[in-house]
């Protein structure tokens, strides 16, 4: 059995601290949750609150307020790669093995367009040098060219 700690959370506070957070209107916030502006106010009142509601409300408010109930442990480094490496969705854990090999996959990714920047840039050097000894050519030529005498 797990012996998590569970903190008793007024969900309403909550709700109202990201909203100030976030600078949104309560107007602005009942549109998006698609409830009627009047009732945001005991919304914000409430203690408890139904599941989907509040799912609903994280998703709005991009902040997963199930975590305030109780501290579980999360791996830290592969969370925050589940978030960066993944789709943006802070709930998309993966493990240690699977972020390893995404990593892997990623410096030969990123080693493979190095060389091919490398060799364009070889590309670039090899064509202004090939300029740069047409115009030598061209200068060698011209001062070689006999001068022409006016009439």
């Amino acid at each position: 059995m797990f012996n998590l700690p569970i903190h008793n959370i007024h969900v309403g506070q909550a709700i109202k601290k990201r909203l100030e957070e976030l600078k949104m209107t309560k107007s602005d916030f009942a549109k998006a949750i698609g409830t009627p502006q009047q009732h945001i106010n005991r919304i914000l009142e409430r203690d408890t609150m139904e599941t989907k509601k509040l799912v609903k409300i994280c998703q709005v408010l991009d902040f997963n307020f199930f975590t305030l109930f109780c501290e579980a442990e999360t791996p830290v480094q592969a969370f925050l790669a589940a978030v960066a490496m993944g789709d943006g969705n802070a709930q998309n854990y993966i493990g240690d093995a699977t972020l390893a090999t995404q990593v892997e996959s990623l410096s030969i990714k990123l080693a493979a367009k190095d060389e091919v920047l490398k060799s364009k840039e070889e590309l670039i050097l090899s064509k202004d040098e090939q300029i740069q000894m047409l115009k030598e050519q061209i200068q060698s030529l011209k001062s070689n060219q006999p001068h022409k005498k006016e009439a």
